[in-house]
């Protein structure tokens, strides 16, 4: 049975499946990031077709991830620009970006460049500890039902099974 919605899980990765999920649209703010922000450009750079781009661009106005404005220059055209939620999905596309660079593309051809202004530096997305600014790395992690969580057998401390697996193949 195909399942229509992750509205009512109670998992902030279903949630937000829910919202960005299509694979589309991941994309489309990709290119809003990057500074396309007409239909005309999203859509050539994309090679979507009109009626998709346009349901995409409907769902994602309806979750407040962009906003449309008239171009100042053309009342007939529509600019789209992130949102401040949709600003807030960097971090999901740096660490896609990063995982797609190490696993996704042909050794030493990555597509994009990350150049972090304070450093100059070429960079990737590292995960890091909101509290204490720690690389966070899995075998440190526990996994723990918060307020709206639940505890289930697959609520497991991830350096247990980190290391499990990790001696599974040695």
């Amino acid at each position: 049975m195909e399942r229509s919605s992750f509205a009512d899980f109670s998992c902030s990765i279903a949630r937000t499946l829910e919202v960005v999920g299509e694979w589309w649209t991941l994309l489309i703010v990709r290119d809003l990031f990057l500074g396309f922000d007409r239909f005309d450009e999203i859509q050539r750079d994309l090679g979507l077709a009109s009626n998709v781009l346009t349901a995409r661009l409907k769902h994602l106005l309806e979750q407040g991830i962009i906003e449309r404005q008239a171009d100042s220059k053309d009342k007939r055209v529509w600019r789209y620009c992130l949102s401040e939620r949709g600003r807030d999905l960097y971090p999901v596309l740096l660490a896609l970006t990063a995982w797609g660079d190490k696993w996704a593309s042909p050794e030493d051809q990555v597509p994009l460049h990350i150049r972090h202004l304070g450093c100059s530096h070429i960079t990737a997305a590292v995960p890091a500890c909101a509290v204490c600014g720690e690389v966070l790395h899995l075998h440190e992690l526990v996994f723990e039902p918060g307020p709206g969580g639940r505890d289930a057998p697959g609520t497991a401390l991830a350096s247990q099974v980190f290391l499990r697996q990790k001696q599974e193949t040695e």
